[in-house]
């Protein structure tokens, strides 16, 4: 730390440092917090685990978590990492040289900063299974011994989620399960989408074709099932791209007009967004969702489930329909599907991909440094009689 006042010191990369939980899965978080390298590209950046064979080209992460004992239980996952980030984060040494820490991911939660450093918080979603998804452990076996599990996490997370000076999220639907589950203010929070990189999608990209399309993991909570479900019903074409744990039982059920194209490549994603007749998408209560905005981006109609994050992305009839999941009341996919070939949307594909520019690299950026600002400001200690004092006529 600088000895300088409070008030004369800034948020340049001199100054700070971001530090991201780990790099797991090259997933949406990962890619989030690497973007936040980008923003502040001369600042260190820290990863609570490093995995350098998914980094890209131009980010190289510090590995944070250091020890034999804690990269052995980082190695085995499960339980043993959740306790080594615990451990990990707590003193963090490296981060308490800076003056303003921007962190990405729930593990940072568990470090103590010392008082004068000011701490922004990006958070991609509350601990959903202790949260919003409680009620899933009823349909697991030895739900009881879950629910005291996910008690004990609640429990430590509660005494973890007030450090920070300001704490940005990635939607309204986050903002909202930040304040009820962990008791976050609500002035504390700032919501900066996600970066999609909407400018390398486009309508020309390929001339609209007969399928529809689909991409994530498939996984249970992308629910992949109703889609497949839905379009066993229809005399349509569905390309799914993607894997996951769900792939091989999805196969069993689907129908001849179901196509499983397996991984993807960047190039193959944007020709098969752009010659989609439309995107569906029913993801549960999803925080965000980067794949809709890369189809929007495209100029591709969404459907996309009434819940979460989802539901604001759909303007019903402009850009797509909203259809609700299996056992809620409202139209289902089969009958949106039946809709919008019948209707089609209002708007042109360059409407609907000039929607998407809201969520693009370019608003992240400006958010992130807008936030930091912020958050510099209102963090200074510095009494205004002390201020008085600095000036050359006193």
């Amino acid at each position: 730390m600088t000895d300088e006042p409070e008030a004369n010191r800034t948020s340049s990369a001199a100054d700070l440092v971001v530090a991201h939980w780990g790099e797991h899965a090259n997933g949406g978080g990962d890619r989030l917090a690497w973007e936040l390298a980008r923003v502040f590209d001369d600042a260190p950046f820290y990863a609570g685990w490093r995995d350098e064979s998914i980094e890209p080209d131009d980010v190289e992460a510090r590995q944070l978590i250091a020890g034999d004992w804690l990269n052995r239980a980082l190695e085995r996952g499960g339980p043993f990492r959740k306790v080594a980030h615990l451990l990990g984060w707590q003193l963090a040494s490296p981060l308490r040289e800076y003056d303003v820490l921007v962190t990405s991911g729930n593990e940072p939660l568990f470090y103590v900063p010392p008082d004068d450093q000011t701490w922004v918080a990006y958070i991609h979603h509350t601990n959903r299974r202790q949260s919003d998804q409680l009620a899933e452990v009823e349909s697991k076996p030895f739900e009881k011994a879950r629910l005291l599990a996910h008690y004990a996490i609640r429990v430590a997370f509660d005494h973890n989620t007030h450090k920070p000076d300001l704490f940005v999220v990635n939607s309204e639907i986050v903002k909202r399960r930040v304040v009820r589950y962990w008791g976050v203010p609500e002035e504390k929070i700032r919501v900066v989408y996600p970066p999609v990189d909407t400018r390398t999608y486009s309508p020309s990209d390929a001339p609209t074709a007969d399928y529809y399309f689909t991409l994530s993991r498939l996984d249970w909570h992308k629910d992949i099932d109703g889609i497949v479900r839905a379009f066993n019903d229809l005399d349509e074409r569905l390309l799914i791209a993607g894997d996951g744990p769900e792939r091989d039982r999805l196969e069993r059920i689907a129908k001849d007009n179901v196509e499983f194209l397996g991984f993807v490549d960047e190039a193959e994603k944007r020709t098969l967004l752009s010659g989609a007749k439309a995107f569906v998408f029913n993801g549960r209560d999803e925080d965000f969702g980067i794949a809709p905005v890369e189809a929007l981006a495209a100029g591709t109609p969404v459907l996309g489930v009434r819940e979460g994050m989802t539901q604001y992305q759909v303007v019903d009839g402009k850009n797509g329909y909203r259809h609700a999941r299996d056992g809620d009341s409202g139209p289902s996919l089969t009958e949106t599907v039946r809709r919008f070939e019948t209707e089609g949307v209002r708007w042109s594909d360059e409407e609907i991909a000039s929607f998407a520019d809201r969520f693009s690299v370019e608003a992240f950026h400006d958010g992130i440094r807008d936030a930091v600002a912020e958050a510099v400001s209102t963090s200074d200690t510095t009494p205004p009689w002390y201020v008085d004092y600095l000036s050359d006529d006193r």
